[in-house]
């Protein structure tokens, strides 16, 4: 455990026959998980559904039905979710299944949406927008040109509410030809595709696997999975302006996969700092397991790669592993089959791939057959939906980091932190700050505060170490432990 700095101590006569003596500290210590209940999320379909945080994190979540054929949105409302609207227009039926489908996008209140048509040799790709966090939604507009080429497997990253990026799969006739390509769009509409596979590799993609696109800023990388006389493994190209160009491509995956058929998984990375980092499945060894690895934007060279899980028999399967993160933080989710039933396990690091924790399994109060997870991160918050096709749902749950010295980088003045002079509540200094929990040393969840509220009661909190968690108005975090005593 890291040294911890004192900032407040007190000694005050309590509401009791005894004192409550309470030690404030600003929190650098071990990191811990506290995880909220798992929620449903969304009803009436569960096909791969993805995940995007607002300005104001509050998750966004797009999902697949299959039977009418819809994309369905939610987004967060207080403690719940709000009631599902269908985003796929009358017309525009989309093209949806348990591996790939429809992406999501978000970048302050604004909110991008991509499909694909169906049939998809000769319907579109089309975005739609939401300037308001989901409450309303612009009309279709079309993505790929009018070439007389196929196009399939749409994802989306957004870092300019302005200039979302596209990548998609594209296809000359019959479905030959598999390449992937990127679109950015440029005064209100998309540019031309760039091509970003055929540049770098000799042949053709994966024609079943879908891409990802991913940015930061001005940074951004269009990952796939290659098929090139059946190697099946991850190539990037990345750009370091928007999405304009991408100059630089080369394989990052060294499993050395040889397949002669389709795996239907593709890859997912986020970018942190000079890097990115990535997740795929391969099954070049020991049955299909999922991998961790990272490489340097600017060369594409790659660094260490291993298993999320090592030492897995071969029956233990692993597939479309989903990473999230920022600087050294990150979570990765994963779906996991095993003795007749497929879970969802995430692991997690503050100290980059190397660090990553022994699995959680997320969906613990689940009955089997949990499918195709995401993963979103902010302000110390991972957040994980998932599909339960046993229940037709879409199920969300999120855990907080709390005790971390990255976690009291501040952003905002630093807080004053007290007992009020009753002993029957933890005060704080109110300015900049939004929300305030306070978690027990086990990580759970005891007392929350929002809006002005500067104070959270002790009724009933028992002897023993407490983390006051506050999220400030701009997203950063600060905590303070607590030491509460008891004595008669």
């Amino acid at each position: 455990m890291n040294a911890m700095k004192l900032r407040h101590v007190c000694l005050l006569r309590a509401g009791f026959a005894g004192y409550l003596s309470v030690s404030v500290l600003l929190a650098q210590a071990q990191a811990v998980l506290s995880w909220d209940a798992p929620q449903v999320a969304g009803s009436s379909g569960w096909l791969r559904p993805r995940i995007a945080l607002t300005g104001e994190g509050r998750p966004a979540i797009l999902w697949g039905r299959s039977s009418p054929r819809a994309n369905l949105f939610t987004i967060r409302e207080g403690s719940g979710f709000a009631e599902a609207i269908e985003l796929s227009m009358p017309g525009l039926s989309p093209s949806v299944a348990d591996w790939m489908g429809s992406d999501i996008a978000a970048k302050g209140s604004t909110i991008w949406v991509v499909m694909k048509a169906t049939p998809e040799e000769s319907r579109p790709l089309y975005v739609r927008r939401s300037d308001d966090e989901g409450l309303t939604w612009s009309d279709t507009l079309r993505v790929d040109p009018f070439d007389g080429l196929v196009s399939r497997f749409p994802s989306i990253a957004c870092e300019d509410p302005e200039a979302p990026i596209v990548q998609y799969m594209q296809f000359d006739g019959g479905w030959s030809g598999a390449r992937q390509v990127v679109s950015r769009m440029s005064a209100g509409a998309f540019a031309a595709p760039l091509h970003v596979s055929q540049p770098f590799s000799t042949g053709e993609v994966c024609d079943c696997c879908p891409g990802q696109v991913v940015a930061d800023g001005a940074l951004a990388a269009a990952l796939y999975r290659d098929a090139t006389s059946s190697l099946r493994v991850m190539w990037g190209a990345t750009s370091m302006d928007g999405g304009a160009s991408f100059p630089i491509g080369a394989m990052i995956d060294n499993t050395g996969w040889v397949l002669n058929a389709c795996p239907s998984s593709g890859p997912d990375g986020c970018i942190a700092g000079d890097s990115i980092r990535y997740v795929w499945m391969s099954g070049a060894s020991n049955g299909t397991k999922a991998y961790i690895g990272s490489a340097a934007l600017e060369t594409l060279a790659a660094g260490p790669q291993r298993l999320l899980l090592a030492g897995q028999p071969t029956g233990n399967q692993q597939n479309h592993p989903r990473l999230a993160g920022a600087g050294d933080t990150l979570g990765v989710v994963w779906e996991d089959f095993s003795a007749g039933a497929r879970r969802i396990l995430f692991s997690w690091s503050i100290s980059g791939p190397g660090g990553l924790s022994a699995p959680d399994t997320v969906d613990a109060l689940s009955a089997g057959n949990q499918r195709t997870p995401d993963i979103a991160y902010a302000a110390g918050r991972f957040h994980i939906v998932w599909g339960d096709p046993g229940t037709n749902t879409v199920r969300y749950r999120s855990a907080s980091i709390i005790g971390t010295s990255d976690v009291s980088e501040l952003h905002a003045p630093a807080p004053l932190v007290w007992v009020d002079p009753g002993g029957n509540a933890v005060c704080w200094s109110s300015a900049g700050w939004r929300r305030a929990e306070l978690f027990d040393a086990h990580g759970r969840l005891i007392g929350r505060a929002t809006g002005g509220t500067s104070r959270i009661h002790l009724a009933g909190v028992a002897a023993g170490s407490y983390v006051l968690r506050l999220t400030a108005t701009d997203g950063s975090t600060q905590a303070a432990r607590l030491a509460i005593a008891h004595q008669r």
